[in-house]
């Protein structure tokens, strides 16, 4: 019998010119009831070495400050699409504030927080190939109280107000420092889609690797975070968590996991710090 991690190598092997003979319907009727699962278990200790890999787009990012001009609203996903609203229950509009943004992709974002904030630093960290289109925007139209942050350990040079992990503290190999370091530097921590669980025994108290499956042809790897583990980074450094709901923009399908782990969740929190 064929298991997952053997169907889902087979799907990966099928050339794309293959796959597009057959009508979208059918595609999406296979994919339904064969390929449900948008991530695989794995034996990994480590996160591989070239993971996540991502190439920035000038042409796209013009292309979305083309649409805020025109419609001014934010037309990009994002995976807090009421992030503008948390920060307005936290900061006036006036208010001069310096905001993080790691794993920041999209201009756009950047000219909303613009609009409801007039006085915020705008700071973003991302990979090299992601952050390139920025610099040229930067230079090209003037943006003020944008800074571009190349090198990961400049993340630590400014203190922030807010801090915010769009989808992506689960990519980086290293996050237990980061978070150790960034909690000194932040007064709010804000994490949106990341995976948390809690554990049925000791071999997953701390986290899981898995398997991203659902943007063939490319594969990525990532961490589940054992929940309570997870937040005591936070309880050592004097943070407080403020809320955990569940991130409404997709609905994942954790079956495959029931054996290993317990309410896992898809989840949106924030946390603050007690004495900043």
């Amino acid at each position: 019998m064929i298991d997952l991690e053997q169907l889902y190598t087979i799907r990966e092997k099928i050339p794309k010119n293959i796959r597009r003979i057959f009508p979208k319907i059918i595609r999406r009727l296979i994919n339904k009831n064969y390929f449900k699962y948008y991530f695989l278990k794995t034996d990994l200790k480590d996160l591989p070495d070239l993971n996540y890999p991502e190439k920035g787009s000038l042409e796209y990012q013009k292309n979305l400050i083309k649409k805020f001009n025109h419609l001014k609203i934010q037309t990009s996903f994002m995976t807090c699409p009421h992030l503008i609203e948390l920060l307005l229950m936290k900061f006036k509009a006036d208010e001069s504030f310096n905001f993080l943004d790691i794993g920041g992709e999209k201009i756009d974002f950047y000219l909303s927080l613009k609009k409801n904030f007039r006085n915020i630093k705008y700071f973003v960290y991302n990979q090299k190939s992601i952050i390139e289109p920025f610099h040229k925007i930067k230079f090209e139209l003037k943006y003020d109280n944008f800074y571009i942050i190349d090198k990961s350990e400049e993340i630590f040079n400014d203190n922030y107000d807010f801090v915010n992990f769009g989808s992506s503290i689960q990519y980086f190999s290293n996050y237990e420092s980061i978070l150790k370091k960034i909690t000194d530097n932040a007064k709010y921590i804000f994490f949106s889609g990341t995976h948390l669980y809690d554990s049925l025994g000791e071999e997953f108290n701390k986290n899981i690797i898995v398997k991203q499956v659902n943007v063939l042809p490319q594969t990525n790897y990532l961490y589940f975070f054992n929940r309570n583990k997870f937040f005591e980074l936070f309880k050592e450094k004097e943070f407080e968590l403020i809320f955990e709901s569940k991130n409404l923009t997709d609905n994942i399908n954790y079956e495959n996991f029931e054996n290993y782990l317990k309410n896992i969740q898809y989840s949106d929190f924030l946390f603050i710090r007690k004495k900043y």
